[in-house]
C-alpha cells in the first residue's frame, strides 16, 4: 500500500519547520549574521596569535 503523504518541501535538510512573523524572522536572521561575524574575529585572532 503506498503512502498518499507528500511533503510540504524536497529539501533534504532535517528540522523543525514552524512559522513565524516576519518581525521576529528578520531578529533573527540578523542575530544569526551578528554570530558569524563574531565567530569570523574570534578565528582571526586566534590565527593571528598563531602566528
Amino acid at each position: 500500500m503506498k503512502s498518499k503523504f507528500k511533503p510540504a518541501f524536497d529539501e533534504t535538510e532535517t528540522g523543525i519547520g514552524f512559522r513565524i512573523s516576519e518581525q521576529a524572522n528578520q531578529i533573527l536572521i540578523v542575530s544569526a549574521q551578528k554570530y558569524e561575524r563574531a565567530k569570523k574575529r574570534e578565528a582571526k585572532l586566534r590565527l593571528e596569535d598563531h602566528l
